[in-house]
């Protein structure tokens, strides 16, 4: 048997207040949860899209209930008792936090509505509202978490627990070592056999005289490493990078040379523009369009002649605060290679916000362009970690992602390159968006083969065809089995 430390922090249970708390919160969400689903259903009734919407806000009454039932009693704590808590302070943050999420999350409907008749855009409005969902559990959990859990543990060795649930168990058996899990930010103290006994959160209240009592029983894993790792479980530096002269290749006296890679982004960028927006005329849409959107392919040619030079990621000289996983780089090894991400990155994003704006053709089967990109990045990608020279630190993450991103506008102007000439068709109109103001774009929504598409044309509503009637597109056939659709303009 062992004593405590005294004067350490007693848990103060405060049950009236916390469950008068919690029980108005659960109030106040299952009145909003219920209130909110008759509201706007009443509201936005025959409108598209309905049921989604009661049925995302009914998904609430589960939290609500858990609030307003989950309130059971908890005995004081005894003068011998150690206690292992959370803070009192995140109570009332959880409060506001289900308050904030919960009037944005109310309120995002009005903001979706797009006309008078009370179409609703679906898709954005279940994207932020399952978002404010995810917050709102969030902060439920929080308010129940921060008042449920809660250890006593007493000198004869025995554990009393109480579980976010307000389950109770009483554990007897003896503890033999502590494990982590850095991603949850949780430490599981386990029996000889690897059984968990129970479990504490970093960032709880006296879990260093815990962790001084458990190292008094014996307990594995409770020395200064393993505080360290339980203060800060992700380790800040993975790696040094240093340089070797061991390494040094003839390529290297091509240093001051290949350093001209910082005047790439600027030149690319020029010419991307002038491609897209004046190469058409001289070139061709096709010609164009291909040229500008493969052009990026020079850092990747770049990477395959001297990987022995040139890297993706950018490694500091010095350690980032509380950065996860970082790999250093000493400065001789930084002069003696080239990151091509920060100067990729700006000539990719202005390739994406052109592609994008200037999408005449609307994509009739995505799914199919959504393999062809995928194929292309992952080969991408696949053939720079080839050639990355074994001395080198692996990127293949940031490869993956450059290669994906550069993926897209790769595929749909290789899909565009192999297309036939654009020949007339038909389409059924579905639905006519009036925009609202005068110089924001005009929705049309149409069936083509019994795909649904959608176009912005920046044309007056009442010049366009009504809803059943028939609208005249252009239809280009690829050999890739991709078509590309576009409203003919006078």
């Amino acid at each position: 048997m062992t004593t405590f430390p005294e004067n350490l922090p007693r848990w103060n249970q405060r049950q009236k207040k916390r469950q008068r708390l919690q029980r108005v919160s659960g109030v106040v969400l299952l009145a909003a949860s219920a209130g909110g689903a008759a509201f706007w259903g009443n509201r936005l009734w025959p409108a598209r899209g309905t049921g989604w919407v009661v049925c995302v806000l009914l998904a609430a009454v589960p939290l609500a209930l858990w609030l307003l039932l989950d309130c059971p009693p908890r005995r004081e704590q005894r003068p011998e008792e150690l206690a292992v808590f959370n803070m009192d302070k995140a109570t009332p943050g959880s409060v506001v936090l289900l308050a904030v999420t919960l009037f944005f999350w109310l309120y995002l409907p009005e903001g979706m509505i797009r006309t008078e008749n009370g179409s609703l855009q679906l898709e954005g409005w279940l994207a932020e509202s399952l978002l404010g969902f995810v917050f709102m559990g969030l902060a439920v959990y929080m308010l129940v978490a921060f008042r449920n859990e809660v250890l006593f543990v007493a000198p004869d060795g025995s554990v009393e627990c109480w579980n976010v649930l307000g389950q109770h168990r009483l554990v007897e058996e003896r503890a033999a070592m502590v494990r982590i899990r850095p991603l949850l930010g949780r430490s599981y103290v386990c029996d000889a056999a690897g059984n968990v006994l129970y479990h504490f959160d970093r960032g709880m209240i006296n879990t260093e005289p815990l962790l001084d009592w458990l190292q008094s029983q014996g307990v594995a894993n409770t020395g200064t490493e393993m505080r360290r790792q339980i203060a800060d479980p992700w380790p800040r530096v993975l790696s040094v990078l240093d340089w070797d002269e061991a390494d040094r290749t003839p390529v290297h006296r091509m240093m001051p040379w290949l350093r001209l890679v910082a005047w790439l982004p600027p030149v690319m960028c020029l010419i991307q523009w002038w491609l897209l927006v004046q190469g058409m005329a001289v070139m061709g849409l096709q010609p164009a369009s291909l040229l500008a959107c493969w052009l990026p392919l020079a850092f990747f040619g770049l990477y395959f002649a001297w990987p022995q030079i040139f890297v993706w990621n950018q490694y500091p000289a010095k350690p980032r605060r509380r950065a996860l996983r970082q790999i250093l780089a000493t400065p001789a090894w930084r002069r003696m290679h080239v990151s091509l991400g920060w100067a990729f990155l700006p000539v990719l994003g202005a390739l994406l916000w052109a592609v994008l704006e200037s999408m005449v053709f609307l994509v009739s089967h995505p799914w199919r362009l959504a393999a062809l990109c995928v194929v292309l990045g992952v080969l991408l990608a696949v053939l720079c970690e080839k050639r990355r020279p074994r001395a080198l630190h692996r990127e293949w993450r940031t490869t993956l992602v450059l290669a994906v991103l550069l993926a897209f506008p790769m595929g749909y102007s290789l899909n565009l390159a192999l297309t036939r000439p654009a020949f007339p068709d038909q389409g059924t109109v579905l639905e006519v968006r009036a925009p609202e103001a005068e110089n924001y774009a005009t929705d049309v929504r149409f069936l083509w083969e019994g795909q649904e598409l959608s176009a912005s044309l920046y044309q007056d509503p009442a010049v366009l065809p009504r809803p059943g009637e028939e609208i005249d597109l252009c239809v280009r056939e690829s050999l890739l089995g991709i078509p590309l659709v576009s409203v003919c303009s006078d």
